[in-house]
């Protein structure tokens, strides 16, 4: 009995040697074909033969930072990411590999990502990098030029002549900003923006058929400021906030001169708006999970949502994205709860990016874009859709765009009864921006 039990462990030792020393000559043959095909830089052979290794469950430190730099040499930046940070991980000298890696953050859009892993690099790549973090990185400028399409119809036309009743309607505003974008750590970003918003409004009362118009003013500023901390292993909090403070005609302080009407006085209003995005950047997609608090237009909103960001190539040059945006107003017995739906896709390279999206959804005291645009008219937007066109030429950033906005709103009768009315919003963008 012992004689067969020592036969048996005799055999096993055996046939574990052999394993192991096919294992050896495996990576041995492995790492030796790699190597040429890395050499050669005959990338796409090289991802080729290293995903079927991998999926036959060989890996190793060099399989990593070969297959790392073939895909950021084929510009599959969020890949070369994954795997050179793999490799970073088993070998935080490899100044090939951090230099990589650097960069594979940056031409992935990871830029604060890029910066944090600065502080760690060698010493002579930080040298050659020289990463210089200024106090005022970036500055922009931007008009929006609004406009009624369906104005000088609404104007003669309240398309209800057997009743007395009023509305109020847009005939005209620009948005004007200016931006600041400071750089204060390397995890750490903050962009503040003025904006100034004079607008051209309309009372109409429609007594019978006979429709009579009083143009008035009104001025919205804005101050908008967000930070973007990065939290580590891809992960981001943005925190933002939005003061609004604004004015327009007072209509019962008319007085008129001749032929003309001017108002004495001005009903003032401010509003607030708080909130944060806490985000998550993969290979393939973003997540994002945001929420805010605002009290537009005297009334309580809270709005909470989801946001993905697709990367089918593993890089930034087709970017699909969606969300979906839950949004509940109060103000006491009152209460409302809407949703919003947008999507879009950006087309992106090193010297033009195109963007073209689309919102639909009850769109009213609504939050978009990390706090950046607010929807605070009293008409509601039922449907927006856009395309932005941005040129990158050295250090500036030229910005064109247009967006088309389905509107309704509501006109009163002497009996309290609504009548919807609708019309159409259009939006011309202009913006240029200066990165040191």
């Amino acid at each position: 009995m012992g004689k067969k039990a020592g036969l048996i462990l005799v055999l096993l030792l055996i046939i574990a040697s052999v394993k192991s020393q096919e294992t050896k000559d495996s990576y041995k043959t492995i790492d030796s074909l790699t190597y040429d095909l890395f050499v050669k830089k005959d990338w796409k052979t090289l991802l080729t033969e290293g995903k079927n290794y991998k999926k036959k469950g060989t890996d190793f430190y060099y399989l990593k930072v070969r297959m790392g730099i073939a895909n950021f040499k084929t510009g599959r930046y969020l890949l070369a990411v994954k795997l050179l940070e793999e490799a970073y991980n088993l070998n935080k000298f490899d100044v090939v590999v951090q230099d990589y890696l650097y960069w594979a953050y940056r031409y992935s859009g990871l830029f604060l990502e890029s910066d944090v892993f600065y502080k760690k690099m060698d010493v002579s790549l930080q040298k050659k990098i020289g990463l210089e973090l200024k106090f005022i990185s970036a500055v922009d400028v931007g008009v929006v030029a609004t406009s009624n399409s369906n104005y000088n119809e609404m104007l003669t036309n309240n398309n209800n002549n057997e009743t007395t009743n009023y509305r109020y309607f847009l005939d005209n505003h620009q948005i004007i900003t200016v931006g600041l974008n400071h750089r204060f750590s390397n995890n750490t970003n903050f962009y503040h923006r003025l904006t100034i918003m004079p607008r051209k409004l309309v009372y109409q009362e429609n007594n019978l058929g006979e429709t009579t118009n009083v143009f008035y003013k009104g001025t919205e500023t804005r101050y908008y400021a967000n930070a973007t901390f990065a939290l580590g292993k891809r992960w981001y909090l943005d925190a933002y906030a939005v003061l609004l403070f604004g004015n327009f005609d007072d209509l019962t302080s008319g007085i008129t001169t001749g032929n003309s009407l001017k108002f004495t006085d001005k009903v003032n209003y401010s509003d607030v708006v708080f909130g944060g995005v806490i985000s998550k950047s993969s290979t393939y997609f973003r997540n994002s999970i945001n929420v805010s608090y605002s009290n537009l237009n005297g009334l309580n909103q809270l709005q909470t949502g989801y946001s993905i960001s697709l990367y089918p190539l593993a890089n930034t040059l087709i970017v699909p994205f969606g969300s979906f945006q839950y949004v509940s107003e109060s103000l006491d017995s009152y209460s409302d709860n809407r949703m919003v739906y947008s999507g879009g896709v950006a087309i992106n390279t090193k010297k033009i990016s195109l963007t073209g999206f689309a919102t639909v959804g009850e769109i009213q005291n609504y939050i978009s874009n990390n706090g950046s645009v607010v929807y605070n008219q009293l008409a509601k937007t039922e449907s927006e859709f856009g395309a932005i066109v941005q040129v990158y030429l050295n250090k500036f950033e030229l910005k064109l765009g247009y967006s088309l906005m389905n509107m309704k709103d509501y006109s009163v009768s002497d009996l309290d009864e609504l009548n919807s009315f609708q019309y159409k919003q259009q939006n011309l963008i202009l913006g240029v921006t200066w990165r040191q």
